[in-house]
């Protein structure tokens, strides 16, 4: 593998091995921020199913109720009931941290209203029209419950996958990059460590071999 234009020396290994372990430690926080998301996705996974079949139970109610009523009374009482029950939702949305991401919560209260709370008459309405507008109320409950449990149980899951793509990058990528590189300036230097000393062993020789000479040419000048 290419060294990238990294000078094989000694300071550039040392901060190679220390950008490794940045890295290698850097996996292993991401790990247990995958983990714990993971649990985070499972507990609000199980939330929610639950919460989906509450709401399919409320959402078959109110399908019987309303064809009941609507077979007793007539579709045009059925919107009349709807038209003067009209009103805007008590809703507060509000966010909370979890891992770093905000997921959003939803407050809410008297979404079921009294019967004399959705503008018709106890008296002038039936009871068929007034359980019609209690269990579509319910169901309606259930889902503004549904709705931001959902959404924050997707945030949750690409946080999940952001995290494994930022692992699998450092374990896959930088880190068998940055092992390559090592290994080659560490070849590189050992190589040159070698070189040098072939050197260092052949210039001792012919200094040896040099200072055997001369002391052969001094013994011979002095006999």
């Amino acid at each position: 593998m290419s060294m990238d234009n990294i000078a094989p020396t000694r300071m550039n290994m040392l901060q190679l091995k220390g950008q490794i372990k940045l890295a290698f430690d850097g996996v292993g926080l991401l790990k247990g921020k995958r983990d714990a998301l993971m649990q985070e996705l499972l507990k609000r996974a199980r939330e929610l199913r639950d919460m989906r079949d509450e709401l399919h139970k409320r959402g078959r109610a109110s399908r019987d109720v309303l064809s009941i009523a609507r077979a007793v009374r007539g579709t045009p009482e059925l919107k009349s009931a709807a038209v003067a029950g009209r009103r805007e939702l008590p809703l507060t949305v509000q966010s909370e941290k979890v891992w770093g991401l905000n997921l959003g919560v939803v407050t809410m209260k008297g979404i079921v209203r009294q019967p004399g709370a959705r503008g018709m008459g106890q008296y002038d309405s039936s009871a068929h029209v007034q359980e019609a507008s209690e269990t579509s109320e319910h169901m309606l409950e259930q889902l503004l419950r549904c709705a931001p449990a959902e959404r924050n149980l997707q945030l949750v899951g690409e946080e999940v996958k952001k995290v494994s793509r930022r692992i699998n990058a450092l374990e896959e990528y930088l880190l068998p990059k940055l092992r390559e590189q090592l290994r080659t300036i560490a070849s590189t230097l050992d190589e040159r460590e070698r070189e040098d000393t072939f050197r260092l062993k052949k210039i001792k020789g012919k200094k040896a071999r040099q200072k055997k000479a001369a002391q052969a040419k001094a013994q011979a000048a002095a006999e």
